[in-house]
């Protein structure tokens, strides 16, 4: 099988103060200055700014999505910002395990598996959040950002992640640019186990992507339905896990058979070596 291709990992952050220190941390290039500022490493991180808001975040995600149109395999998401809340202490990062829209009241609940305890839930807002009524932290671009990524990528490759800037002892009146980078810094403790176990995820999804698309093009040439495409696709990753590329290889290969004929001499093949 040929090597996977460079996969993606892309922060949506709102405000260049929030980027910074994760442009500094991973090392990141500016490549693009408009409509949006985005930056990349050679690892395959890359952040884009946003701007303010639910819409901007949907519109970032959309257009960072549009850059890999052609592309078939899977990227990481994840949204790192300030977010307010009514009691904790500011510099507490967590990650969403809800969010909610106020604006339409949409709910949306992330996959939690990022090696952390620390989580909340996250009510999206227009405008910034002063009260504090509920005992949930407010930003104003995550739930613009979930719902835009949700529409084209898997729940368990999406994270938000949050650090406190305001509370009702300190508002946000009170937040200043260095405190903002400040935060931002702490957050990286929270980012680095999330984009270890993206990577991970990553690879394996995209291993198996690679090996779906050049199996289904070594037998263009038969017609399969859309049912025998699945079972086709399971059988070939069955002879990848057990380590016979290269009989897969020689069965794919083999003289014209029909559709029905080739699942079945996979299934035996298979069968054969179990016993």
């Amino acid at each position: 099988m040929k090597p996977i291709l460079q996969f993606n990992i892309n922060f949506v952050v709102a405000h260049k103060l929030e980027a910074r220190p994760l442009i500094e941390h991973f090392h990141l290039k500016k490549f693009i200055k408009e409509p949006f500022q985005v930056f990349k490493n050679e690892s395959g991180i890359r952040l884009i700014i946003s701007g303010m808001g639910a819409s901007r975040a949907r519109s970032a995600v959309e257009y960072m999505w549009q850059l890999d149109s052609g592309s078939f395999l899977k990227e990481g998401w994840i949204n790192v910002g300030i977010a307010g809340h009514r009691t904790l202490d500011l510099g507490t990062c967590f990650l969403a395990n809800k969010i909610s829209s106020r604006e339409t009241g949409e709910v949306y609940y992330p996959f939690l598996d990022w090696n952390t305890k620390n989580t909340e839930g996250l009510i999206t807002v227009n405008r910034p959040e002063k009260s504090y009524a509920g005992d949930e932290a407010y930003d104003m671009e995550a739930a613009g950002f979930f719902k835009a990524v949700s529409n084209f990528s898997e729940t368990e490759l999406i994270s938000s992640i949050k650090v406190i800037s305001d509370n009702k002892t300190s508002s946000i009146d009170n937040i200043t640019e260095k405190l903002i980078e400040n935060l931002m810094v702490k957050t990286i403790a929270y980012v680095e186990p999330v984009v270890s176990v993206l990577k991970k995820r990553l690879a394996i999804l995209n291993k198996g992507l690679v090996l779906d698309r050049e199996c289904l093009d070594m037998v263009k040439s038969i017609h399969l339905t859309v049912s025998q495409r699945n079972q086709f696709k399971s059988l070939c990753r069955r002879f990848d896990a057990m380590g016979r590329e290269d009989e897969l290889k020689f069965i794919l290969n083999c003289s014209r058979i029909t559709s029905d004929q080739l699942l079945k001499k996979l299934t035996e093949k298979l069968a054969k070596q179990a016993h």
